[in-house]
């Protein structure tokens, strides 16, 4: 029987190839002490979930940067140990973990917002963090404000929450994208 040589070339190149696999899969089996897990598992306790801060009063979200990402400007006595880029702050009273994090929703803030979430945020900025307020129409301000005005009488009278926070103003009510889109 006559061969074309192109089985002859082949098998011993497939051969080298399962033999070599086989081979690393033994060692791999035979360094691994019997009874370990080989998956690896990230923090995934509710104490430490890996990202470099729980919450943040002062967020920055990168506009150029989809999906959203988002950096903490906190100062803080000293900070967790999953930053990765934990600098002194510039007025020198603590530091600042520079660690950006990819989420699409913002981080939690530490003090609490006199809104539950505002669709009409008006901010002001006399240095990097804005202090804001929110000018919605609602039917009831939320329980946390504390100077609310009836701002148009009707039927169902509206008020709006006065109260002004150091700070980004937070989710907003209406989403941005509904079933009817």
């Amino acid at each position: 029987m006559k061969s074309n040589g192109t089985m002859a070339t082949t098998s011993p190149i497939v051969l080298a190839f399962v033999v070599v696999v086989a081979g690393l899969a033994a060692t791999a089996a035979a360094a691994r002490p019997s009874g370990t897990n080989l998956i690896r598992h990230l923090p995934t306790s509710a104490a430490d979930d890996g990202r470099p801060w729980e919450c943040c009063d002062f967020v920055v979200r990168d506009q150029t940067f989809r999906p959203p990402r988002w950096q903490c400007n906190d100062v803080v006595k000293e900070c967790s140990p999953n930053c990765r880029r934990c600098e002194p702050s510039p007025a020198g009273d603590g530091f600042v973990c520079r660690d950006w994090i990819v989420s699409l929703f913002e981080p939690r803030v530490c003090t609490p917002r006199p809104w539950d979430c505002c669709d009409a945020a008006v901010c002001v900025s006399w240095d990097n963090i804005p202090t804001c307020w929110c000018a919605d129409k609602v039917e009831k301000c939320p329980s946390n404000c504390k100077e609310c005005v009836l701002v148009e009488k009707s039927d169902t009278p509206h008020y709006s929450c006065l109260d002004q926070f150091h700070g980004y103003p937070g989710p907003k009510c209406t989403p941005l994208i509904t079933k009817g889109n």
